[in-house]
């Protein structure tokens, strides 16, 4: 987590927890169908040359026209296509290649001259990213990556979302009677979108843990700070779960700013800063995941207004968000990153304690401080 730039920086480590990387194994039987667009033949073979040991199927196209055609005959995740080309440029292209597969992860690619238009370009059409020319090997197998990762996240959340659906139909069909079996499929309902969310949380903590286990730690000590102020087992536990989404939108935050060793520019904390925006966007509008909405876009808020992403002060701040604040500084903290050393729990616990009123609810570090008495 990045709760203040001065605790900020990690790395991605593999998962100590056999179980839960199949898991995500099970989770990403990923496409990785790839097409590729520019009127350059040179670029093509470039481009499919960096790519050839990534393990994607790739697919060439030298205009936007071509690119259609193969689009329709085949399942594409991701497209990378050429800004400036003849006939159909790149955004044209893009944005008809939308229309046709509302779902592709579209990235575009343009020269320095032209990054202007480039960006009001993918604000304007919602275009995934861009890279310029000329690119960087790490940069383009990294962009490409977290394209494909983004798609097949999609995927994951409407095969779940279609589960769910069947499922309730399936439980509007049983007769009133059948109360056990009505229960049965119940539980497994609520099974299926607890594993989606957790997979989904440790998915994102993968890009931004050198362990992997940041969000069960934040959901037991979220969890128990709800039980010491006042609310039930139930809601304490619930409250606990969805705190694991709290970094959800760090999947869309680029590698080389999530793991990078030293301070961030100005800049870069601004792209840093959208993750709460992306983290609410990414868990819809159903009103299930309301709290854990309520936590990816407010778990940055501060008690004195300094916040973000909406500088929101005292109890105007949601309540679940204010828990999770204090459960993720103190994680970070107390745990070691490739930029510092572990915090002794004593000194974890003045830093926090100095933060109250400031960044910190007072009545709720009051509770917190008291589970370590």
């Amino acid at each position: 987590m990045r709760a203040e730039q001065d605790f900020n920086n990690s790395t991605t480590h593999p998962f100590d927890d056999s179980t839960t990387q199949l898991r995500l194994n099970n989770m990403t039987s990923m496409n990785k169908n790839l097409l590729i667009v520019d009127d350059e033949p040179n670029v093509l073979k470039s481009l499919k040359r960096e790519l050839r040991h990534e393990g994607y199927t790739i697919y060439l196209a030298n205009q936007g026209k071509a690119g259609l055609e193969i689009l329709e005959k085949h399942d594409i995740g991701v497209i990378l296509s050429d800004q400036m080309m003849p006939g159909m440029d790149g955004v044209t292209f893009l944005e008809a290649a939308k229309q046709q597969k509302p779902d592709v992860v579209r990235l575009i690619l343009t020269g320095h001259r032209s990054l202007e238009n480039a960006m009001a370009a993918i604000n304007r059409s919602q275009i995934f990213g861009y890279l310029t020319k000329p690119w960087s090997s790490e940069g383009l197998k990294g962009a490409i990556a977290r394209a494909c990762e983004h798609y097949n996240l999609i995927l994951q959340n409407k095969r779940l979302q279609e589960l769910t659906d069947k499922q309730n139909k399936d439980l509007q069909q049983f007769n009133t009677n059948l109360e056990a079996l009505v229960h049965d499929r119940t539980l497994q309902l609520e099974e299926a979108v607890r594993e989606g969310v957790l997979m989904l949380a440790m998915a994102a903590d993968a890009k931004d843990d050198n362990t992997g286990q940041h969000v069960q730690r934040i959901s037991e000590l979220t969890e128990g700070l709800c039980v010491r102020l006042g609310m039930s087992p139930e809601e304490s536990e619930r409250i606990g779960f969805f705190s694991m989404m709290h970094d959800v939108g760090k999947i869309h935050i680029p590698d080389n700013i999530l793991r990078k060793p030293g301070p961030l520019t100005e800049q870069e904390w601004s792209v840093m800063k959208e993750h709460t925006i992306i983290g609410e966007k990414i868990l819809g509008n159903k009103p299930f995941y309301q709290t854990a909405r309520e936590i990816a876009r407010s778990h940055h808020e501060k008690w004195d207004g300094s916040g973000y992403p909406d500088g929101l002060q005292g109890k105007a701040i949601p309540l679940v968000a204010r828990v999770v604040a204090v459960a993720d500084v103190f994680d970070s903290l107390t745990h070691e990153r490739p930029y510092k050393k572990a915090w002794p729990v004593g000194k974890a616990l003045k830093e926090v304690k100095r933060l109250s009123g400031r960044h910190f609810d007072p009545e709720i570090m009051e509770v917190f401080l008291n589970l370590f008495s």
